[in-house]
């Protein structure tokens, strides 16, 4: 009798202990859902400090940064409630009218916020017929997120989807350069193709692949590592592309390590005042706290039976203007012709002595014709039409003296919005004590701040550096396709097929261009050559 009922204890024993091990750092959904809501209000607790309501959080600071952070707050707000989005609105058409964004996934993510605010826009219609695949695999996403809901775009949203297909690499997802698939590009792409995962086979299978990547890629603390660093932003991409698909990431055993879910692993990240960091011990990071509120208003959609983020409860594309009827607006964004020729001063100092020489020959020329009783009037009129083509060519082209292009100092911003920090180096270069224009230590040129302006990119920062301290930037593209091919002579595949010059910002390598990555304040870029580009 005591063996019996020592073997039933131990049995139990053994059930508990089981029992436990499963239960370990896994939630209920009903708990996750908790949290996620828990998380979300200390972001807007956090985030509304100054503000009585919410409604006056948007009507005052967001409508305040339209255009320069507030825009994923917007779209979680107005995918969880309903607001008075008009004041946003209306701040946000004013900075897109008076900004130039060359970013075409800038650009998309404009449109998709205005759509989730019910906008009927113009702007909306120009971007979803303009932009579509014109900078690689995001702006493919992001227009399969335009088409989604229903906003009419060059191509089809099957075609769009078999375009994104087509670019998914051999590993199983998606990056935006290179053979080896990205976290947060892979999980984005997953977000965008979730509608079609159902009834488009070759989707389905595509999704599997790239499921089964991520859930490799997961770290044994939940999280995941994006070029090397550790972020919550990884994570929240994540378990917005899993809750599209219908997965939940609380309980699906791919995406639990050790016990732990991407949730465990975003609170590591958390700091006491309810916002979020990008990297451990790190400060407030606006992006890190934005995108962990996507992350928990789409578990909320999950467990509350909703549609996923992106299936914008308020687009209205039956109702959008077209593009057509605001056909000023591309042309208001430019910058005005005397507001470039007052910018450049001194450098175009030359143009009115140029224009009187030319003045003063032309009337030496027609003396001269005198003299020598060439007086047939289609000698005058040659010399005229001579006279008319140099002057338009010394007004219409800007010529620089190299001491007017490097002038050795920081430009001055009118409306400067806060500093980066800028940082060149090649170290990774073999053999750098025998190459004579290169440092021996590899710093190109040590860390520098830079003020920056609404709409500054990595590579406008790039260039001012290279003005500032006579570097030599060989770079191919303007505007958003802008892209570098040397620094300081030190080119591209000099150093091997994979050698190249890439970029990161706050540690880690974006997923757009140079030309396309607009700043923040606090910012801190690093340019570094590379022997493993894609790697």
């Amino acid at each position: 009798m005591k063996h019996t009922l020592l073997s039933l204890f131990t049995c139990l024993l053994c059930l508990l202990l089981c029992a436990g091990t499963v239960s370990v750092g896994a939630e209920s959904p009903d708990d996750a859902a908790a949290q996620a809501q828990e998380i979300a209000d200390g972001i807007f607790a956090f985030s509304q400090q100054d503000a009585a309501s919410t409604q006056e959080w948007i009507d005052t600071d967001l409508s305040a940064q339209a255009g320069t952070g507030a825009e994923w707050f917007i779209l979680c707000l107005a995918q969880s409630g309903n607001y008075d989005f008009s004041a946003y609105e209306q701040a946000l058409l004013a900075y897109l009218d008076t900004n130039t964004i060359p970013s075409a996934t800038t650009k998309q993510k404009y449109a998709l916020v205005l759509a989730s605010i019910g906008s009927t826009d113009a702007y909306i219609s120009e971007i979803a017929d303009t932009t579509v695949g014109s900078l690689g695999i995001m702006s493919y996403a992001y227009g399969l997120h335009l088409a989604n809901n229903g906003y009419a775009t060059p191509l089809s949203a099957d075609e769009i989807v078999n375009e994104i297909l087509a670019l998914q690499k051999q590993d199983g997802g998606w990056a935006v350069s290179g053979t080896v698939s990205d976290v947060d590009v892979t999980a984005m792409v997953l977000q965008a193709l979730a509608p079609h995962s159902h009834k488009n086979a070759q989707a389905a299978a595509a999704v599997e692949s790239a499921l089964a990547l991520l859930s490799s890629r997961q770290q044994e603390d939940g999280g995941f590592v994006s070029y090397g660093v550790a972020n919550p932003e990884s994570a929240s991409q994540v378990i917005i592309a899993l809750c599209a698909l219908g997965i939940d990431p609380i309980t699906d055993t791919r995406f639990i390590k050790s016990g732990n879910t991407a949730f465990d692993a975003i609170a590591a990240f958390a700091l006491p005042d309810g916002s979020y960091c990008h990297q451990s011990g790190g400060a407030y990071s606006t992006s890190a706290t934005a995108q962990v509120l996507c992350a928990a208003t789409a578990y909320l959609r999950f467990a509350d039976g909703k549609a996923p983020l992106y299936d914008l409860d308020h687009a209205r594309p039956d109702e959008v203007q077209s593009a057509e009827t605001e056909s000023e607006s591309e042309s208001a964004t430019l910058p005005a012709p005397e507001k470039q020729e007052e910018d450049d001063g001194e450098s175009l100092s030359y143009k009115p002595v140029a224009c009187l020489v030319i003045v003063a020959l032309d009337g030496a020329v027609c003396i001269l014709l005198v003299i020598l009783k060439k007086r047939h009037y289609k000698n005058f009129l040659a010399v005229g039409i001579a006279t008319a083509v140099l002057l338009a060519a010394v007004m219409l082209i800007d010529i620089r003296l190299p001491e007017d292009y490097y002038h050795g100092q920081s430009e001055s911003k009118q409306n400067p919005i806060g500093t980066v920090t800028l940082q060149i180096r090649c170290d990774s270069v073999p053999g750098l004590d025998e190459i004579e224009y290169l440092p021996d230590d590899g710093i190109i040129l040590a860390a520098e701040t830079y003020e920056i302006e609404a709409g500054d990119t990595v590579y406008d920062i790039l260039t001012e550096a290279a003005r500032k301290h006579g570097l030599h930037v060989d770079a191919s593209g303007a505007g958003d396709a802008a892209y570098v091919r040397g620094i300081e002579y030190l080119y591209e595949q000099q150093h091997g097929e994979l050698s190249g010059w890439t970029y990161t910002v706050n540690g880690t390598s974006p997923s757009v261009g140079c030309g396309a990555y607009t700043l923040s304040d606090g910012d801190v870029i690093v340019w570094e050559y590379t022997l493993t580009v894609g790697q």
